[in-house]
């Protein structure tokens, strides 16, 4: 009932500048993004914390003893996107073009059910705002760099554009690549034995900051598992939605690609392409489950290692 559809809003300023001899330009933003009466699901019939059998702390169990868990959908949920972004653009000249983009950004919202997971179903249903926190794609930094270079050799270049051996082996060259450099996504630690004792999960009391300096993280050692503590029996946990993060990630994808004309508006090309070029590994979120012997122990991968293909393309 009173179900409403989501309204959002997007606002924005950009201040743009080019130097002229450099051919190159620069873009600062500021970028917003408000998003109103989002949806959601909660369970209606949510048991309350204690002891006594389940179905006998259900909010409904006064008038429906047998009835279990209600799917109730929700259309209050609140979330926002602020940015700064920085771009910088040089058009093609000497045959080179790049393309720079830095983007500093934090998202927060308090439905993390819908987007993505994050921690998922809320803590306390009849304490949403609690789960206020962290959105589950709240990535704070990105940046990622492209490039275009075409080799001054050959035919139409500055160099050895006679003809010949020499073009034909040494024109037509470029490279191409994208570099990406991103902050990691957060995640919720919970309690491997709940305590709460109503069919769902539970969280920890956080006693001071889990995250380790940088020095300090490794694999084996992603976060500090002893700042957290199992809170009373039959009571919520005090840590927040989203409040850690996981690894970051680096990634390079090149490729060589050389033109042979055949007429004038004819040609073939060669294409040697190259993803995750350094086979960088990229690194999935710790255990998240306190009280295991595994927590802040990262075991899994994400993102494919390198790959490699070579292709030769017809343009007419």
């Amino acid at each position: 009932p009173r179900f409403r559809s989501a309204r959002v809003q997007q606002y924005n300023l950009t201040v743009e500048h080019e130097i002229a001899p450099w051919q190159t330009l620069f873009k600062l933003a500021y970028v917003g993004n408000l998003g109103r009466r989002l949806g959601t699901t909660i369970d209606l019939n949510s048991p309350f914390p204690g002891g006594t059998p389940l179905n006998t702390r259900r909010p409904f169990y006064g008038v429906r003893p047998n009835l279990a868990g209600i799917t109730y959908a929700v259309s209050d949920g609140l979330g926002n996107y602020n940015a700064f972004q920085l771009t910088v653009e040089k058009r093609m000249s000497k045959g080179l073009q790049m393309l720079a983009g830095y983007t500093w950004a934090h998202a927060i919202d308090n439905v993390g059910t819908e987007f993505g997971g994050g921690a998922g179903t809320p803590q306390d249903v009849r304490n949403r705002n609690a789960d206020r926190g962290n959105a589950a794609f709240d990535m704070r930094h990105r940046m990622t760099i492209s490039y275009t270079y075409r080799f001054p050799f050959g035919k139409g270049q500055a160099m050895m554009n006679r003809g010949g051996v020499a073009d034909f082996a040494l024109g037509g060259w470029q490279t191409n690549g994208i570099a990406t450099f991103q902050t990691g996504l957060p995640f919720t630690p919970g309690l491997q034995t709940a305590t709460v004792n109503n069919g769902t999960g539970s969280r920890p009391d956080a006693v001071r900051n889990a995250t380790l300096p940088s020095d300090q993280r490794s694999l084996s050692r992603w976060f500090d598992p002893t700042a957290f503590v199992t809170p009373a029996l039959y009571t919520y946990g005090n840590l927040g939605r989203d409040t850690l993060f996981g690894p970051g990630r680096v990634n390079f994808d090149m490729s060589l690609f050389k033109d042979f004309p055949v007429k004038e508006r004819m040609q073939f090309q060669f294409r040697a392409e190259a993803f995750n070029i350094f086979n960088q590994p990229q690194f999935g979120l710790p255990n998240a489950s306190i009280g295991n012997s595994q927590a802040g122990v990262i075991s899994s991968t994400v993102g494919n290692p390198r790959q490699m293909q070579l292709g030769l393309r017809f343009v007419f």
